[in-house]
């Protein structure tokens, strides 16, 4: 089965596990989508992540966090779509939530969250939005 949105899936699967209170769930692998786990991972909204080989495909294993029974990712939604990419500039960086939460972006500089962007000021495609 092809994908055509690869880092979608990945977000509602995330999604849908930590409404289930899943400890921790396969996802497809590509280096964009571990890009976002590390930034995740960095930023503690998931414990830890790992990359495993089943059969001859590989996926990430990603541990999610909880704190007591609720999730630390109350909500996790994609920002740009396929039909419609949102870029912004480097002085237009948007803040999730007061500062609550965090943007991630796709730069010339890689995988980025929005106060890591900020610092090197640079802009880029906005991904997705995580608090």
């Amino acid at each position: 089965m092809s994908r055509t949105d690869l880092i979608s899936d990945v977000l509602t699967i995330i999604r849908n596990a930590t409404r289930s209170n899943k400890e921790d769930v396969l996802i497809p692998y590509s280096k964009v989508i571990k890009g976002i786990m590390q930034i995740l991972k960095d930023e503690d909204y998931i414990d830890s992540f790992k990359e495993i080989d089943v059969g001859r495909i590989k996926k990430i294993k990603v541990y999610l966090k909880y704190k007591g029974k609720k999730s630390i990712i109350t909500t996790i939604r994609k920002i740009s779509k396929p039909s419609r990419r949102i870029y912004v500039d480097k002085n237009k960086i948007p803040t999730v939530c007061a500062g609550f939460g965090i943007a991630v972006l796709s730069t010339s500089k890689g995988i980025l969250s929005n106060r890591a962007a900020k610092e090197l000021g640079v802009g880029g495609e906005v991904i997705c939005y995580v608090w």
